[in-house]
């Protein structure tokens, strides 16, 4: 059976192809996982953005999705709590209508601010515990991954976005969120239009991997 999953967004979810790296991956298994991914993005677009956005919001209707997952911009959050609340509610709502769930996907904080982590990390759960809808910790799992192994580079030179390394690690967390399986094992390369965008050594694949699936199973454990 084919999970659909549709991605709405901005560049953190378009860069690096992550949603085709999470297919990629997926296809790299012998678990019999299938899945087909689609998105709908827009330049630094929050989710008060795709709501007025006719597009975003017919995207939501077009299939038959099993999850729908909504990533606002970096600092929306932060700096306007109040209409990532709303208009997360709003879309939440239409996603509910095509018996769909909603996935959030908590990004990460800003190189120059990581203290703004938890926050990110406390509004995204919030929202989430709320609806009940499912939740992504793919900032925490950045945050992890700086605590055990701080060498390993994830962001991109703009210290905003994630390079392909970063985009490979939210990749498997949300691997890890959509099947409850660990990715540990699956090949740490991604092949796009004839280009090889990463090609990791076998113990930072592990790496990646591990703690996606920690970060994964450790939040799940403390909502149960």
């Amino acid at each position: 059976m084919t999970t659909k999953v549709l991605f709405i967004g901005n560049s953190h979810t378009y860069l690096n192809f992550m949603p085709q790296m999470l297919l990629a991956l997926v296809n790299a298994g012998d678990q019999g996982h299938e899945l087909m991914v689609d998105q709908c993005t827009g330049e630094g677009a929050g989710l008060g953005w795709h709501w007025k956005n006719p597009t975003s919001r017919a995207k939501i209707t077009e299939e038959p999705w099993d999850f729908v997952v909504l990533q606002d911009r970096s600092g929306g959050p932060l700096e306007e709590l109040e209409s990532f609340e709303r208009h997360a509610g709003l879309l939440d709502s239409e996603i509910r209508k095509q018996a769909a769930r909603t996935i959030f996907y908590m990004t990460w904080a800003n190189r120059t601010r990581p203290d703004t982590q938890q926050g990110l990390a406390e509004a995204y759960a919030k929202m989430a515990r709320k609806l009940g809808a499912i939740l992504s910790p793919v900032g925490l799992a950045w945050e992890a991954v700086h605590r055990e192994q701080p060498d390993v580079e994830l962001y991109h030179r703009d210290g905003r976005h994630a390079n392909p390394v970063g985009s490979y690690l939210a990749a498997c967390v949300f691997y890890s969120v959509l099947f409850s399986a660990s990715p540990e094992g699956l090949a740490g390369t991604f092949h796009h239009k004839g280009k090889t965008w990463l090609d990791l050594e076998k113990y930072q694949a592990s790496l990646l991997q591990r703690v996606a699936w920690q970060t994964v199973s450790n939040m799940e454990q403390t909502n149960s």
